[in-house]
């Protein structure tokens, strides 16, 4: 297992592990758009896992039926319409400054989608994974423009990653047996 893999699965493993049961469901929020390369990390991440959904454990975000900017907040009112305490785990790509292509930020608390593109919903997350596909520039043009530069490949080795790590971390906690 490559090096990035292990240290994402290590750090999901720690957080999942303390859903307990004060919590109803896990639910991935997987965000992102199929008509972009680089975007459209989260929603190949959801299509990965959507095979372990289960009553516990729900998906929002595929190739096929995307969560992005124009549907969020509609997603997130009816999750918490539908499950009454959720543990949300929010997947975006992200471009940046102070990390590298590839890196993989995990982390917690309020995230911002389509910030790079000078629109936001904020919402909490109690775990956000965030995949840096590339520089973060002043301009929401240059934006668009870098997460359109991200190769299908690169795309996909970044969602191959991550969905791994995930399936590791639900198989040893045994979340979707």
């Amino acid at each position: 297992m490559q090096a990035e893999i292990v240290k994402l699965t290590k750090s999901l493993e720690e957080r999942i592990l303390r859903i307990g049961t004060e919590y109803s469901n896990l639910i991935f929020l997987c965000v992102g758009t199929n008509g972009v390369v680089g975007d459209s990390i989260g929603p190949m991440i959801g299509s990965k896992i959507k095979q372990f959904e289960n009553d516990y454990l729900k998906v929002y975000g595929t190739m096929d039926d995307t969560l992005n900017f124009s549907n969020a907040k509609n997603i997130i009112e009816k999750v918490y319409e539908f499950y009454s305490k959720p543990y949300l785990v929010t997947i975006d790509a992200a471009l940046s400054n102070r990390t590298r292509f590839g890196d993989i930020i995990v982390g917690s608390g309020f995230i911002k989608i389509g910030k790079a593109l000078e629109k936001s919903i904020c919402f909490y997350s109690d775990v956000t994974i965030k995949c840096v596909v590339g520089k973060c520039y002043i301009d929401k043009e240059k934006n668009l423009q870098e997460l359109k530069r991200l190769s299908a490949s690169k795309s996909n080795k970044i969602a191959n990653d991550v969905s791994t790590s995930i399936k590791n971390v639900l198989e040893k906690t045994k979340i979707y047996a």
